[in-house]
C-alpha cells in the first residue's frame, strides 16, 4: 500500500530529486507546502499538482483566476513520501536544493514567516534520522525518545552540556511521534490540557 502511495505521488514516474513537481509533491506531504497564489508559473504548478500528484482543489477566487489547493493529511501518503526520499540513498540534499532553488527562490512556494519552513524542515529531518532504519529507510511508525530527537537535531549531548543529567531525569522516558506538518484552521487552546 505504501509503495502504491509513493507511485501515486509521482504520477507513476520514477522519482527525480531535480523535478520541481516531484519535490513539491513529496515535500507537500511532509512539510505542508503551499504554492504562492500569484503568477502563472505557480498556478501551473498547483494545476499539475492537482491533476497528477494527489493535491486537492479546495476553491476558486471570485474571478476564477486563482484556485486554492492543499495536500491532504494522509499518513499513507506521508509514508509514501518517505519511501521516495530514502529509496536507494538519502535524497535530502538534492531534494532541498530543488526546494530552495526551483521552488522557494523562484517564488513558487510560501516560505512562511520567521523561518517557519526551515524549522519544519529541520524537525522532520531530525525526526527521520532519530528513527530506527529498516531496509534503508526510517520506520516512522515507531515513536522516538525526545532526548534522542534533540541529540539528533542539536548534536549528541552537546546541547545540554552539564545539564544533561537533569534533562535525562525529566525527559528520559518521554517519546514523540510525528511524521509531517499540517495546517489547522482551529486555534490551539490557550492553556494546554494534560
Amino acid at each position: 500500500m505504501v509503495d502504491l502511495a509513493a507511485l501515486k505521488l509521482v504520477n507513476g514516474y520514477i522519482f527525480s530529486a531535480n523535478s520541481a513537481e516531484h519535490v513539491f509533491a513529496i515535500l507537500s506531504q511532509r512539510l505542508c507546502l503551499d504554492p504562492v497564489l500569484a503568477g502563472s508559473e505557480a498556478v501551473q504548478l498547483a494545476d499539475r499538482s492537482v491533476a497528477h500528484h494527489m493535491r486537492l482543489l479546495t476553491g476558486f477566487s471570485d474571478n476564477h483566476e486563482i484556485f486554492y489547493t492543499h495536500s491532504p493529511s494522509e499518513p499513507i501518503l506521508v509514508l509514501g513520501s518517505a519511501v521516495l526520499l530514502y529509496h536507494g540513498s538519502h535524497r535530502w540534499a538534492p531534494v532541498l536544493h530543488t526546494l530552495s532553488h526551483d521552488l522557494c527562490s523562484a517564488g513558487l512556494v510560501e516560505k512562511g514567516v520567521l523561518g517557519e519552513l526551515g524549522a519544519r524542515t529541520l524537525l522532520v529531518i531530525a525526526r527521520d534520522f532519530a528513527s530506527p532504519f529498516e531496509n534503508g529507510r526510517p520506520n516512522l511508525l515507531i515513536p522516538v525518545r525526545l532526548l534522542h530527537l534533540l541529540d539528533t537535531l542539536f548534536g549528541d549531548f552537546q546541547w545540554a552540556s552539564s545539564n544533561r543529567p537533569a534533562f535525562d531525569g525529566a525527559f528520559g522516558d518521554a517519546y514523540v511521534n510525528f511524521t509531517h506538518w499540517i495546517v489547522t484552521r482551529d486555534p490551539m487552546p490557550e492553556i494546554p490540557d494534560v
